[in-house]
This record gives structure tokens, sequence and C-alpha cells, in this order.
């Protein structure tokens, strides 16, 4: 066994370790429930918030005026998050806060519209093992009229709550709360850093630095507007550096009792895969660090119309994007980019000088589509306990297809090293062309749902492309009609060891051997195993990407630690293992120990 190899093993043992609770908590008294998520779901005459629970819990609900909320306490309970805010596009929430409000007590707050008569029911969990606790809000039968006509709500469970307690603060030690102002101010602030464990290759950047920046401001629940500064810098050889200060968001919202209406720059969720979600199409995405950031935070909003039509049993969503808008990637000169550091390494190589000022020379044409616009139609409802829906896209592919390589009679094996690099130009015909890229239009039918079974959260994904663009060992692109399907599952152990794992398989239709990275069927496994340790400030967790059909994966042991409101500190390593012509394991010269650093107002 290799050095690294040695080095890999003895990390990924540590952290599991960790994660599994090995070093457990003895001397600390751990709450017996977690709040793992907060979701929120919309009807034609009822908003649902659900908070999803490892086991059932006691409640104390109690309201609050001025401003207007409904109070949860859940007992004997806690939350990993240093705060969970959601924003809520509802007629009669506008958010909903959680946040450690006692040791042993979460405390839930949802922030109502003002002036609006609503009663509210809470509905506990039918078994112990049912995880959902919801909170429903919804008109009286007779406006501001008192008391509860309980033949409105359908659950006989439901417990309906207007008791008005002595006022006092929502959180602990945040000091008197003032009348909420119609226009609020949040962000982050995140810096993270990290550095290769080792030098690897002859040409790479060693060091890496992000600073993202996010301020967003929200004026009551018709407008929602938000800037982004991000600055990323990869450093050693081949020094690059990028800098944008842009508009990230602004939407427009009107909301009621039939139909959510957004128009703006904006991010439209579709789907219920983590990490990887065929179905989640409506988005470009940033791949500039490759998969390394959260999935959330790689998303890109794009000026699109979304509307909602809310009805009893079912709600249709159709989005129109007028504009074309790419995922951002690097061609050339970072360790992440699709040709990493080509003409570096040839221009270094002891070849002739005019290969190496042709190669220097080599730029990318993109052509945008001739046709922009974008729609899409999608279908959810609830049947018993599945949440299921339907989507039809048709769109634009966010990702390059490359119509034509400068360098012909070309072929490689995806590892874009040196010596595979030089081989393969010994043969080659070099033109006076351009690197082509185009966007390719195409179809995506997609299914999605999302259920519970005992303590075990199900949900999955599948997706047909009418056509997907993949590079071939020439360096252009086919395109194929391909079929993907993501299964997940989360649970939670008895010693609160959470586990999420999801299995995905995409078929390629009319595959050929030139493919590069890509087998005809292509089978994969990835999710996350963390646990808190020393009480709920700190958390070992362990984020995998493994895929079957080619031997390579990816391993991010990292913790986390949430001690410090609204700070969070993370420290981890990123790892790839696998043959350098293979999806991952090209990126195995890569692996990097990292820092990250958030703050959240």
């Amino acid at each position: 066994m290799s050095a690294k190899n040695t080095v890999t093993t003895c990390l990924v043992i540590l952290l599991s370790t960790i994660s599994m609770g090995l070093l457990s908590e003895k001397g600390y008294c751990m709450p017996a429930n977690k709040v793992l998520s907060i979701d929120f779901d919309k009807k034609a005459k009822a908003e649902t918030v659900v908070v999803f629970l490892t086991k059932r819990s006691e409640t104390n609900a109690f309201i609050l005026h001025s401003p207007e909320r409904i109070v949860i306490d859940i007992n004997d309970a806690f939350i990993p998050e240093v705060r969970i805010n959601k924003q809520i596009q509802g007629n009669m929430i506008t958010s909903v806060r959680a946040e450690q409000n006692q040791k042993d007590t979460v405390r839930v707050v949802l922030d109502i519209m003002a002036d609006i008569p609503y009663q509210y029911a809470i509905t506990p969990a039918e078994t112990k093992e049912n995880q959902k606790l919801s909170i429903t809000v919804f008109p009286p039968a007779k406006p501001k009229t008192p008391g509860v006509d309980k033949t409105s709500f359908d659950s006989q469970e439901s417990v309906y709550l207007f008791e008005d307690p002595v006022v006092k603060d929502i959180f602990e030690n945040t000091g008197p709360r003032e009348k909420r102002s119609d226009l609020r101010l949040s962000g982050i602030v995140q810096i993270r850093s990290s550095m290769d464990t080792k030098k690897d290759d002859r040409i790479e950047n060693n060091t890496h630095l992000k600073n993202r920046i996010l301020i967003e401001s929200k004026y009551k629940n018709a407008a929602r507007v938000s800037v982004l500064s991000d600055y990323l810098y990869f450093g050693s050889n081949n020094q690059t550096d990028d800098y944008t200060l842009d508009l990230h968001e602004a939407v427009f919202l009107h909301t009621n009792n039939f139909i959510d209406f957004s128009i703006g720059k904006q991010i439209i969720r579709w789907g219920k895969a983590d990490q990887m979600s065929p179905v989640d199409t409506i988005n470009p995405s940033d791949f500039r660090e490759f998969i390394l950031p959260d999935y959330d935070e790689t998303k890109q909003p794009v000026w699109m119309a979304n509307a909602k039509l809310l009805f009893d049993r079912f709600t249709l969503e159709g989005v129109f994007i007028p504009f074309f808008e790419k995922s951002e990637l690097d061609y050339f000169g970072t360790d992440w980019a699709v040709f990493p550091h080509l003409k570096k390494e040839i221009i270094s190589s002891p070849v002739p000088q005019t290969l190496k000022n042709y190669v220097d020379g080599m730029v990318v044409h993109e052509q945008d589509p001739d046709t922009e616009a974008e729609f899409g139609l999608r279908l959810t409802t609830t049947l018993k306990n599945w949440d299921v829906g339907v989507s039809w896209h048709h769109t634009t592919e966010d990702l390059p297809y490359f119509k034509s390589f400068p360098v012909k009679n070309l072929t490689v094996d995806g590892s874009m090293t040196q010596d595979n690099l030089n081989s393969a130009l010994a043969t080659a015909v070099f033109t006076d062309e351009a690197i082509e890229v185009e966007f390719k239009r195409t179809n995506v039918l997609g299914f999605e749902f999302e259920t519970t079974l005992s303590d075990i959260g199900l949900r999955g994904e599948a997706a047909w492309y009418e056509n997907e663009s993949f590079l071939t060992s020439s360096l252009n692109s086919s395109q194929n009609a391909t079929f993907t399907y993501v299964l997940g599952a989360d649970y939670t152990t008895f010693s609160d060891i959470y586990i999420n794992m999801q299995f995905a398989h995409r078929y390629i239709s009319g595959y050929t051997s030139d493919t590069l990275y890509f087998e005809k069927n292509n089978y994969s496994v990835f999710g996350e195993i963390s646990r808190n340790i020393f009480f709920d400030w700190i958390e070992a967790s362990m984020i995998y990407s493994v895929t079957l059909s080619d031997n390579s994966w990816y391993l991010s042991p990292r913790i986390r630690h949430t001690y410090i409101k609204n700070l969070e500190l993370v420290i981890g390593a990123n790892m790839f293992y696998g043959d350098d012509d293979t999806w991952l394991g090209r990126f195995d010269d890569n692996d990097q120990l990292f820092f990250d650093v958030s703050y959240r107002f």
C-alpha cells in the first residue's frame, strides 16, 4: 500500500470512528430528540410547517402579539444547526425560525402576517416512529370570531392552542424584542481556504481561497433582493483569481390562497434528492470547484417567471426563462478545469516552440443557442403519505457541447497528463481554428417522490433526457438520450448516528466506446454519515461519493463547530481516488485539507 493510501485510510478510519461515536459523550447528557430539518407546504386553504424529528417529543405552544407569532417549544430536543431561518412565500406565514432555546428545548417560531385572522393546529406524530410534527395555519370558519370549529380540520388528534401566556423573550439572551420592521436584512460571510496534502504534479494549484459575501434584503412578503461578492483564488503553479460583484437575486412576489407568483432573478428547486438531482434542471450551477461546495451554494439564479396554482389536492407549477444562462466552469488553468493545466503542461515540456506557441494561443469560442427561452411544468400532490410529482422542462443544456476541437486525429484517455498528451500529439494534425462550443436544446421528463416508512425517510427521482452531451476521446462531444434514477434513504440510529445513503444509476442510450469518464451503465452510491459529539455543538461527519462502475471515490471527513451563535467553523479534508481516466479518479492528485468559516447575520 502506498504512503498516500495509508494516510488516506488512517484519516477515514479516524473520522469514521468519531462519526460512529467511539469518542462517546460520557459525562454529557444528550437530549433524546434531534431536529433534522423544517419544510413548508401550501395548499389553497391551509399552510403547513413540518418539523422533521428523530423521535416523538412533548410540545408546548402559545401565541405572541406585536408582531404576531406562533411559538412551539419541543422538549428534550436539540438542533445541530446554528439556526434555521426560512423565508416563506405564504399568504399567512411569512417566515419560520428555529433555535436552541435551552439546553434541552428547541423553539420554533412562525411569523404570521399582521391583521389576518387565523387558526392553527398542532398534529403530533401518530406513532412513536413517525418523525413529522406538523403545524397547520388556516383561516377560521368565521373571521375574527374566537374559538375553533374542529370540523374545519380533518385530524382528530389536532390540538388547538390559543392561550396567550406572559410575554417573554422569544429566544433567551437576545434582549427585548421590538416590533419587526417591514424591511429585513440578513446575510452570510464565508471564507474557505485549502491546501494540497502534498505536491503530486509538476504543475498544479497547491492553495485555494474563496471569500463569499451574500447580503439579502426582504420587504414584507413582496420583494427580495440580494447582492453577492465572490472572490476565488487558486495559487502556486498556474496562479489564477476571479472576482465578481453582482446582483444575486431580485424577486417580486405575490401570493394568495390560489396562486404563488414570483418574477425576477431567482432560484427554483425541483426534485427531492441530495447532491445529485437529475430533476433539478431549472438553474445552472457553478462548477469551478467541481463538487467540493455544498449543492445549494453552487446554484446560480436566473431571470424567470414562476407561478404555482394551489388546489386542495394538487399544485400545478409553471416556469418561463426568457434568457439562456450557462453553468460556470473553467476550460483551462485550474485543478478542476475541463482541460486542467493542458496549456502549461505542453508549454513546459520538451516540444518544438511552434507547438508551444500554437497551444498557448488556443481559445474557446462559445456560441449561444439560437432560441434562448425555456419553459417547464410541474405537478405535485400528496397520495396518502407519499409526496409525488411529475415535471417536464424544455431547456438548453447548461454545460458545453464541444462541436469542434482544433487538433485533429487526436485520441486521449481523459487523464490529461503530460505523458498522455505528448503521445496523442505525436500523430495529431493542427488546424487554424478555435475550440468551438455550443449549448444544445433538450427535453427533460422527471418524476419525484418522498415519504416516511417507520423511522426511515425515503426519497427518489427519475429523469429521461432527450439529449445529453458527453466528451469523447477526440475532445469533441457526442449527444445521447439518457435515463437516470436516484433512490435515497435517511435514518437516525438509536445512538444518534445520522445516515444518508443514495443510489444512482444512469443509462446512456447509443453509447460508444470513445465516451470519456462514463460507461453505458453507471452506478454510484453517495451520501453522508454524521453524529454530534460533546453535546450538540460539535458534529463529526463523512460525506462520500463512490462510483461503483469504475472503482473511483470521493471522501470528505469533517468536524463542524457551532458553539458560538451564528458562527460555524468546519475543518476537514477532500480526498479522491481512482484511475486517472475516471470521473473522480482524475482528481486523485488534488487531495486537500480545508478550513471553512461562516458567519450569518
